[in-house]
């Protein structure tokens, strides 16, 4: 059975998954070349077909995901489309609650018409984020082929989801409530919405299914643990008019992904929030400058009264986003860090509690950013502690977790659950965030709706990650002839060989090979590569990334030699999600301050990678690389060979090496040890 898998939010992305094996995963930004760009349209569809060898003729359901209530978005609906259809319930298996609730949600989305015109005209105002939504093509709402159609995250929900359920309150109730609660016989809930999807004129069978219950199916199914719970968390929040859109604790089973109950984390909100307080970022790039920001300071404003989900610690609770541009008042969740310490007793020693773009490294500002990771680690460990004692309630203790949504990108807390929380094994995968969706949906669809086995899925190796656009050879000889006129490019027999060599000798290289990784983070085969043991090189990359100075840079070492040289993660680690201890002072360029690095295993799956390092390591003794994404500020990772090419023209880095070609400029004068033989 092949499943198209489609998330139109955010971080929009097309999967092809066919009998449970993931073929392909196209990311919407990187070929428009707009980071985090949304509204998946046709071309995203067929790119994603074209790269897995199929066409529209051969999909059998179409799985879509919830966009926590923004709308999903068509340009041309003559082209791709969908309407929910209750006469295909039966195809879906969507045949309980949903289709009793179906004129429920037609009748929301008809009172709410006017709500989502509104967000419409939002989208193109490009002097705020939105504008990934459009940035590459405007919405025209007189357009005759344009429209939308209403999205909710949960069409209908169990009525205890209301009652309060604070973790405090789901670890003090009985095992006999407990199980009354949440259902003895644990049978997936039905919160797919059946759906006619149009592509071209072909009607195909399809399913909405919930935005974090994608996240959920998306860290199970590929963490090939054949039971597992599930916590996912992101930036949503409960909003009263339009639905709860947060986080989901989970139960897998096989192939059945249970819905336990809501978990009403804000920990995604809280810190993004205060990132854009400290005007790290203006949009999603916040989170992750906060984290690298954190270990420059002490949690002097962490509060234990906070710890909880909002029904825990209500002050937590944000409606409403306050402007993010003011600098004369604190923002909600920032504040509420803030209002009951003792910042009144450091007023001398802040002298700006107001951050500007220039202030990021003062004491308050690092100190507000270490107080929010200690809230968002506690808030995690606290979620996974919940987790564990409703799954022994439950009667299904489990030993392994996964975790997924935006907040799984936070390492220190992905370790810090590991190291100090109940279970033994933690899972994360490469695409945590919203890119996963479409997989997550798709996976859901094939493994818990039409009950199709699961396929193993290298959870522990490097293979899942690597699921990205295929670029023939051809195309990678158009691009460098294309550029032949500008560049010297030599092919050279053993590139791994020749670019450790070139790191050896204190070179920044960008290395570009085979299909792209998923996810926001680099993991080898579109990267930009320095000498570990030179603490300049820290300053260097970050000047050809155009980064801050003070951000930190994530080692790559070979799967067998990471315990000699890091400790206190889990290891093999080969997604670049957990943060582990430096263990040697020999390696400047990627410790952090607090001696911590973002850790990244590399095995025999990740390719040519894989024989740089071990050529690297053959020369200098050290299994370990920097490892960094290629690409510049604000845009995503480099897909295309041409892209490489276009970058390496306008940057200060060394050498490229593009599948088994060195790239360098005309007028480089500089010597490999493949030239001088």
């Amino acid at each position: 059975m092949l499943v198209l898998g489609i998330h139109m939010g955010h971080d929009s992305a097309v999967a092809v998954v066919n009998d449970g094996e993931i073929v392909s995963l196209i990311e919407r930004e990187r070929h428009t070349r707009v980071k985090h760009a949304a509204i998946a349209e046709i071309t995203d569809i067929e790119i994603a077909l074209a790269d897995a060898g199929c066409t529209i003729d051969d999909i059998d359901v179409v799985s879509i995901t919830a966009t926590q209530n923004w709308p999903f978005v068509f340009y041309d609906k003559s082209e791709f489309f969908f309407e929910f259809a209750p006469d295909f319930a039966e195809k879906t298996k969507s045949v309980d609650m949903t289709v009793k609730n179906y004129s429920k949600f037609i009748e929301y989305s008809n009172d709410n018409q006017e709500f989502y015109k509104k967000r419409m005209l939002r989208f193109n105002d490009n002097s705020n984020d939105y504008n990934i939504f459009t940035k590459n093509r405007p919405i025209n709402l007189n357009d005759p082929n344009f429209t939308y159609q209403a999205s909710r995250e949960f069409p209908s929900f169990p009525r205890f989801w209301d009652q309060g359920l604070s973790f405090h309150r789901l670890r003090s109730i009985t095992t006999d409530e407990t199980r009354q609660m949440i259902g003895p016989a644990l049978n997936p809930l039905i919160f797919h919405v059946p759906i006619k999807v149009f592509l071209r004129g072909r009607a195909i069978p399809g399913v909405i299914i919930p935005h974090h219950l994608a996240h959920a199916a998306n860290a199970f199914f590929q963490s090939d643990f054949e039971s597992a719970a599930i916590t996912t968390c992101d930036g949503g929040i409960r909003k009263e008019d339009f639905g709860y859109a947060g986080g989901l604790f989970c139960l897998g089973l096989g192939n059945r992904l249970i819905t336990v109950c809501p978990n009403y984390l804000t920990s995604g909100n809280m810190y993004m929030r205060v990132g854009w307080y400290l005007k790290l970022d203006s949009g999603s790039g916040a989170p992750g400058k906060l984290m690298g920001l954190a270990p420059y300071g002490r949690p002097r404003f962490f509060d234990p009264d906070l710890v909880g989900n909002y029904l825990d610690a209500p002050e937590l609770m944000i409606h409403e986003a306050p402007d993010r541009d003011a600098s004369h008042s604190f923002l909600a969740s920032a504040w509420t860090l803030l209002k009951r310490s003792s910042v009144k007793a450091h007023a001398l020693e802040y002298k700006d509690l107001h951050p500007t773009v220039e202030s990021k490294l003062s004491p308050f500002s690092v100190d507000l950013a270490a107080s929010a990771q200690k809230l968002f680690e506690e808030q995690a460990l606290l979620a996974a502690t919940t987790l564990f004692e409703i799954c022994i309630k439950l009667g299904h203790t489990q030993t392994n977790l996964c975790i997924s949504g935006g907040a799984a990108l936070n390492c220190p807390s992905n370790s810090r659950t590991w190291r100090e929380g109940p279970f033994s094994n933690v899972f994360v995968p490469p695409s945590c965030d919203d890119s996963g969706l479409a997989i997550g949906s798709a996976l859901f669809t094939t493994h818990t709706i039409f009950d199709r086995p699961r396929k193993p899925q290298g959870s522990k190796t490097s293979a899942s990650a690597y699921l990205g656009r295929r670029h023939p050879p051809e195309s990678l000889r158009a691009a460098l002839r294309a550029s032949a006129s500008d560049l010297r490019i030599t092919p050279v027999a053993d590139a791994a060989a020749d670019a450790a060599d070139a790191l050896a000798n204190n070179a920044i290289v960008a290395w570009f090979e085979g299909r792209s990784e998923i996810g926001p983070r680099a993991l080898g085969h579109r990267s930009i590569l320095a000498d570990p043991r030179h603490k300049e090189n820290w300053e260097r990359v970050n000047r050809i990334k155009k980064r801050e100075a003070w951000r930190p840079f994530a080692p790559a070492v070979l799967e067998e030699h990471a315990a000699r040289w890091f400790d206190d993660a889990p290891l093999p680690s080969p997604f670049m999600l957990f943060t582990a201890r430096v263990v040697s002072r020999d390696l400047p360029a990627i410790t952090h301050v607090d001696g911590s690095a973002r850790i990244q295993t590399v095995d025999k799956q990740c390719g040519g990678f894989r024989s740089l390092l071990e050529a690297f390591h053959a020369r200098t003794d050290v299994p370990i690389v920097m490892n960094t994404s290629f690409n510049g500020p604000g845009e995503p990772i480099v897909e295309s060979p041409e892209d490489a090419i276009r970058f390496f023209k306008t940057s200060e880095l060394d050498r490229l090496y593009i599948d088994g070609h060195r790239v360098e400029r005309a007028n480089d004068g500089a010597v490999s040890s493949e030239d001088s033989k």
